[in-house]
């Protein structure tokens, strides 16, 4: 689903000295879900030691410029900077306050763009000052082009990276977060790595996870597709009553326009595109969507019956309707839930990002897996891949990494990760260079969202076990 966080105001920490480790991970998960990390591409900048990329041509590349200006010096007044700001994030800070921050960054001028995860409404964007450590800058815009987000924390590049699996594990189990990480060998059936409490080989106990339900969603649409309920080329509408909440982009297209079912699923994968997921939920209905859980190995597809769209966990979860969640948290049975859900309002959805602040899987209000219950997902998709309706899978599944070029040791990676309030997780699918195929895992949830703020050193246990994988 890639829910809203509470806006993260403009704030820094000191840079911890650590020895440096090439960082291309896309880690922040602000307003939306995972980032579509974007190679690095030429672009001329300050002089530094440090080679500068350039940002995206759009409004948010636009404010990441006018920041980083900022932050070198840049003349700028308060009543400039409040111009930029959404009404959420000036309740918390003012323009004075963030001129202070840019006053503190400047000491380390001049900064430069040196890597850029664009996602459209949302980017991670490391910024490498003249002498000092890289910061990750996270930023967020809104649907009236203000700054909804804004966060400097130390970058991920100076995180020091795990020497072993013992320690990879040790570093998991540390987490404030309930946080689990699998990392297993398909080509052998057996885990290489197993951190947290859900970890255990055979453990049942599921955890939300976010948009990575939308690996079934994929394997119902190509389900239907083999059974020739649908092709590749159909052409679906977009509609006020099936028009989610960002992350995406079909939320903002007038209603009326078509999309090819294809087409919204490389946007559901890719850019994790909520309105595309519940177009493609509402054209396969429930039953595939059931079917899906249970053919693609998942433990107990009970657990998701029925499937909630995101746009009915929006309504449900941060909506006024309080009778609505109360009647889902009573509910028993799957026809009770099914009737809450048929009741929930149509048209445009009334629940704002900003409304989105609190975590509701407690509640039941999110999809729940297991390690396991993913892994099968993945492999699942690989083997609908070698079929007619299946083809553009492989594609379609590694058009976003997750993570960057993971370099020369990789053939083929498949990605998909979930955030909403108080969750976070990922999952890959891996195949190196001498064949060898791997699967990796990891799922964090919390009643404290807080203790999910430092998303770079959750994904960079990922990016440790990858490094740790190529010479497994």
């Amino acid at each position: 689903m890639d829910a809203s966080h509470t806006p993260l105001t403009a704030t820094t920490r000191p840079p911890r000295r650590r020895p440096r480790v090439v960082a291309a991970i896309a880690t922040a998960i602000l307003a939306a879900g995972l980032l579509v990390a974007c190679a690095p591409a030429a672009n001329d900048g300050p002089s530094t030691s440090a080679s500068a990329v350039a940002l995206p041509d759009t409004v948010l590349g636009e404010h990441a410029g006018w920041v980083i200006a900022a932050m070198n010096g840049a003349k700028v007044t308060p009543a400039e900077a409040e111009a930029r700001l959404s009404a959420p994030m000036l309740e918390q800070l003012t323009g004075a306050d963030l001129i202070g921050v840019f006053t503190q960054l400047g000491s380390q001028s001049p900064w430069v763009p040196t890597v850029v995860q664009d996602a459209g409404d949302q980017a991670v964007i490391v910024v490498t000052p003249a002498s000092g450590d890289a910061l990750d800058m996270q930023i967020v815009v809104d649907g009236d082009d203000l700054i909804a987000g804004l966060l400097f924390t130390p970058s991920a590049g100076d995180r020091t990276p795990a020497a072993s699996w013992a320690e990879l594990e040790q570093t998991v189990n540390g987490f404030a977060a309930d946080t689990t990480l699998v990392v297993t060998d398909l080509t052998t059936g057996n885990r290489i790595a197993a951190a947290g409490d859900g970890s255990a080989a055979g453990d049942e106990r599921s955890q939300p996870s976010g948009s990575m339900f939308k690996l079934y969603v994929l394997g119902a649409v190509v389900n239907q597709i083999a059974s020739g309920d649908l092709a590749w080329d159909t052409a679906l509408t977009v509609t006020d009553d099936v028009k989610s909440l960002p992350s995406g982009e079909l939320q903002d297209v007038p209603s009326g326009t078509t999309v090819t079912v294809q087409e919204a699923a490389e946007k559901m994968i890719a850019i994790s595109d909520n309105t595309a997921t519940d177009l493609l939920m509402a054209t396969v209905g429930q039953a595939a969507l059931q079917q899906a859980l249970a053919n693609m190995g998942h433990h107990d597809p009970a657990l998701n019956t029925p499937m909630l769209s995101t746009r009915a966990l929006f309504q449900l979860g941060w909506g006024t309707d309080a009778q609505a969640r109360a009647a889902w948290n009573e509910a028993s049975t799957a026809a009770e839930k099914q009737a809450v859900l048929d009741a929930l309002p149509t048209g445009l959805p009334t629940v704002v990002a900003t409304d989105v602040t609190t975590p509701v899987w407690q509640d039941g209000l999110d999809w729940f897996t297991t390690p396991d219950d993913l892994v099968a997902a993945h492999r699942a998709l690989q083997k609908m891949a070698t079929t007619d309706a299946g083809a553009p899978l492989r594609g379609i599944l590694s058009a976003n990494s997750g993570l960057g070029d993971l370099g020369e040791a990789w053939n083929y990676v498949a990605f998909k990760g979930g955030s909403s309030v108080g969750v976070l997780g990922g999952s890959w699918y891996l195949e190196r260079a001498d064949g060898r195929t791997f699967a990796i895992t990891i799922q964090g949830s919390t009643s404290a969202p807080a203790q999910l703020a430092d998303q770079a050193t959750f994904f960079g246990q990922v990016q440790d076990a990858i490094a740790l994988l190529e010479t497994e």
